[in-house]
């Protein structure tokens, strides 16, 4: 009897404190993949590249170089934002997926900046960006900078427009502005993708 008692009130007991044991591991495992994620994520956004793009001043600044090894040391305080890909090329390393004018799917970084390599060519610094939201962005900056419309010119290669801009501020600068589906010819990215970009030069006034 005194056996049969203590079965029968023990085991339900300790089943109860199983249960409850078993409750409290999972829910702690639950917690730690929660934290194992959130973790995971953190990282991932701490090593993400902090700018799509160089800021106005920055590009300003860039535009002193007269050739490629200037653009070089100019460069390396970025590099976690682009790398250096090719001769003259600098990629961001942030990417957007964009649909060409054929159809085709496309992954391509979101702003790069293209210099002149080939010998007695003129000098030339491109930053080119590839969505119209950080192109109106920068395009803005440099209005903060007091570049303001001067001139625009009809070209036919481009089928569009090309902007020229000057401020006060930088005597000595011309900024062009124009939509292209072809920035550099024949260089990088651009020798097959047809997919339209915003151009932004800084050059010495003529």
């Amino acid at each position: 009897m005194l056996r049969t008692y203590c079965l029968n009130h023990f085991l339900p007991r300790t089943n109860f404190i199983f249960i409850i044991l078993l409750f409290g591991a999972c829910t702690s495992n639950t917690n730690k993949s929660a934290e194992d994620a959130d973790h995971e994520a953190a990282a991932q956004h701490a090593t993400r590249p902090a700018r799509n793009i160089l800021s106005a001043a920055e590009f300003i600044q860039l535009s002193a170089c007269d050739d490629l090894p200037c653009v070089q040391v100019f460069m390396k305080d970025f590099r976690a934002d682009f790398v250096h890909a090719y001769p003259g090329e600098f990629g961001n390393l942030n990417r957007l997926i964009v649909t060409d004018t054929i159809g085709a799917s496309l992954e391509i970084p979101m702003s790069t900046l293209y210099v002149t390599i080939d010998p007695g060519v003129v000098w030339r610094i491109a930053h080119t960006v590839h969505h119209k939201a950080l192109s109106d962005l920068l395009l803005q900056e440099f209005a903060d900078q007091k570049f303001v419309l001067y001139d625009s010119l009809y070209s036919k290669k481009i089928k569009g427009y090309n902007y020229h801009y000057q401020s006060e501020q930088y005597p000595g600068l011309v900024l062009s502005y124009l939509k292209t589906f072809e920035p550099w010819h024949k260089r990088g990215l651009y020798y097959t993708v047809t997919w339209p970009c915003y151009v932004f030069e800084l050059n010495d006034v003529e």
